[in-house]
């Protein structure tokens, strides 16, 4: 009588994940789902930008970027992007992935850059070192210009810096926190 119970309830069970399966495309019509297939991809890759003068502008590297033609957007993952100065310096922006807005795909307008976004410049014979970390950043190539609207923390040598909003004129090399600034100093012996 047990095996029949346990032979009876497999079977309910069987039939309900089967009609479950079945069921499954139809219930997701009414619910506005978009699977979004890239019209091509690539892993492994590395761009670089040069300005009309033949100079390095800017490069990015990504462990994949996937061109959703649709949306007009690509998809990228780890992202590492090196923006080059006239003078030489350099700032890198790191992410765990982003997105870029792109109307055609030659065209780059923004990138927004999602999850431990570190934004960072080595230190320089005229300016010191500095790192901005968030978890949200927008950044516009041909104006080099960054901005966020979430918590930033800046690190500098014997400084830390806290705020809400940033903007970062990445080509003047000037940063902004915009509200809540907290300053904090910390001496290395």
């Amino acid at each position: 009588m047990r095996n029949n119970l346990i032979l009876i309830a497999f079977a309910l069970l069987s039939f309900g994940i089967g009609t479950l399966i079945k069921s499954t495309p139809s219930s997701l019509e009414g619910m506005n789902i978009t699977i979004r297939k890239p019209q091509e991809y690539m892993k492994e890759i590395f761009v670089t930008i040069f300005t009309e003068q033949g100079l390095l502008k800017d490069e990015l590297t990504a462990n994949y970027w996937a061109y959703l033609p649709a949306a007009q957007i690509s998809t990228l993952i780890t992202p590492h992007l090196t923006v080059h100065r006239p003078d030489g310096t350099i700032w890198t922006i790191n992410a765990k992935k982003g997105e870029i807005k792109q109307p055609t795909l030659g065209t780059i307008e923004q990138i927004a850059l999602q999850q431990d976004v570190v934004l960072e410049r080595p230190a320089t014979k005229t300016a010191v070192a500095i790192k901005l970390e968030t978890n949200e950043l927008q950044y516009q190539p041909k104006k080099k210009y960054a901005e966020s609207d979430q918590l930033i923390t800046m690190t500098k040598p014997d400084l830390k810096i806290t705020g809400i909003g940033l903007r970062a004129f990445l080509d003047q090399g000037l940063v902004e926190l915009l509200r809540d600034v907290k300053t904090y100093y910390t001496l290395t012996p």
